[in-house]
């Protein structure tokens, strides 16, 4: 990656303070009775009031649930009194992105909360230039494994560039020979998820997350519409099929995504279950690799 220009780095450092900004006034709205959908909408809404866009639907993904789960139209879905919450949040100032998640224990499992705040805070102190990414993945993964956790070995922290939310770079939750190296100037999002589960997640059926890749001929008229929509709005970041909902009924607007995703014009995010029905919580800050280490832009 080229080293950033001030304004880039000022650009970045401006998305990570907004997206701060709102996980810390959404923290206490993350309580037993409010719906994953109100949850969901007020994060958006306030990037959109703090003058950004979101870089990708907000996910609240409860218990085994990892990630992906963005909650539909008419989720009615509310968190109980001893759930684990998992919040990602992501925003963008015209394509600079800044991504951070945080997990609420509602009952009991608080100590896997404050575990997995600590995993994230030693993967952050090794971030340094040169420094081979499967390095960050050894100190994650014995972190979490001497709080009595498992590391999820399938999910991983990605870089970032400018209107692209994976860039390229993977920063695994586990040991690993990757020969991937941090250069100074990289923009990377680290996301441990631990569970006491078996460490991997797998795909569920549900899709509530599309991402546009190519145009491709279909027949309907309407599905030729919502495609070029997409593409418009949203370009390569994820979007939520609620963020459609106004243009369609329900069913059709299934069945119109279905047909994208099978035509090979949408990526569809499955929701992402842990495979031994583990309990899953998450922390990501987003960081700058500088010369001494690294700038956490998300703090």
């Amino acid at each position: 990656m080229e080293m950033l220009t001030e304004e880039e780095l000022q650009s970045y450092r401006k998305a990570g303070k907004l997206v701060a900004e709102v996980r810390e006034e959404i923290r206490p709205m993350v309580k037993p009775g409010e719906t994953l959908l109100a949850i969901a909408e007020a994060v958006e809404g306030l990037i959109v009031q703090k003058g950004a866009k979101p870089a990708f639907p907000c996910n609240v993904s409860v218990n085994q649930i990892a990630a992906h789960y963005s909650p539909p139209a008419n989720d009615d879905t509310r968190v109980g009194e001893d759930d684990l919450v998992k919040v990602d949040i992501g925003a963008h100032l015209d394509g600079y992105i800044a991504d951070t998640a945080f997990t609420v224990a509602t009952g009991a499992k608080v100590e896997m909360v404050q575990a997995v705040e600590r995993v994230l805070e030693e993967g952050i102190k090794a971030v340094k230039p040169d420094i081979d990414v499967g390095e960050i993945g050894r100190v994650i993964e014995e972190t979490a494994k001497a709080a009595g956790f498992k590391p999820i070995r399938n999910l991983t922290g990605h870089s970032l560039t400018r209107w692209d939310l994976h860039a390229g770079l993977t920063i695994p939750n586990v040991k690993e020979e990757t020969g991937q190296v941090l250069k100074v100037g990289d923009v990377v999002a680290l996301e441990p998820f631990i569970t006491d589960g078996a460490g991997f997640v797998e795909d569920q059926t549900q899709v509530y997350i599309f991402r546009y890749l190519f145009d491709r001929p279909v027949r309907m008229r309407m599905t030729r519409e919502l495609l070029r929509d997409v593409k418009r709005n949203y370009g390569n970041l994820p979007f939520a099929e609620r963020w459609l909902a106004k243009k369609m009924s329900k069913l059709r607007l299934e069945l119109t995504l279905r047909e994208l995703v099978g035509v090979g014009a949408l990526h569809p995010y499955h929701v992402l279950k842990e495979r031994g029905d583990g309990l899953v919580a998450q922390a990501e800050h987003t960081v700058i690799v500088t010369e001494q280490g690294c700038e956490v832009i998300t703090r």
